[in-house]
């Protein structure tokens, strides 16, 4: 053999040999990169969820400052719940539905077709709130339903429509009766 050959043979042998090490890097940096696209994937996933939270956090809060069955309609019971917000920020509209056994519907507008005199609806907006304020909020209930629990949906938007969805909850019953001295005005002398 010839020098000129055997140099051909070892560059090609080089040359197989560079290409397959070649190939083996591109499959290599190839899978890298799969991995950084994942990462970085992971990583938005992750501060995007992070602003969920920090948003949900800003949010409103809620609480039911008090709660009771109102029989003063002879028509049907209602549970009568005062709702408050606790805090966040300046609520725009405060749409609420209510949910529990023996729960009828939202009492809405008055309407003298109506048999309860009233439209059920399954969601009122009671408008604008702002922390620490409160609103009372009026559910129909069933004919024979005087102790129950009833939850809320509130589904709340500010200004920029930024919205929130949360839920609250209480147990509404009759009111005890007042003592006698207090009905009516009346004064008990002893």
């Amino acid at each position: 053999m010839n020098g000129e050959l055997i140099t051909a043979i070892a560059a090609t042998a080089v040359s197989a040999v560079a290409t397959g090490y070649a190939a083996m890097q591109a499959h290599i940096a190839k899978r890298a990169a799969r991995s950084a696209e994942e990462q970085v994937a992971l990583m938005r996933r992750q501060i995007e969820g992070e602003e969920a939270d920090r948003f949900e956090a800003r949010g409103p809060q809620f609480s039911i400052e008090s709660a009771h069955t109102d029989e003063s309609d002879v028509n049907f019971p209602r549970g009568k719940l005062v709702v408050k917000q606790d805090s966040g920020p300046p609520l725009s509209s405060v749409i609420v539905s209510a949910t529990g056994k023996g729960v009828e519907g939202m009492r809405g507008a008055y309407d003298s077709t109506s048999e309860s005199d009233y439209r059920r609806e399954q969601g009122i907006d009671i408008g604008p709130m702002a922390p620490h304020g409160t609103h009372d909020v009026y559910v129909d209930l069933d004919w024979d339903t005087r102790d129950t629990t009833i939850q809320l949906k509130l589904v709340c938007r500010n200004e920029v429509g930024d919205t929130w969805h949360r839920g609250v909850g209480a147990r509404v019953e009759p009111l005890p009766d007042e003592p006698p001295s207090r009905r009516r005005g009346r004064t008990v002398r002893g």
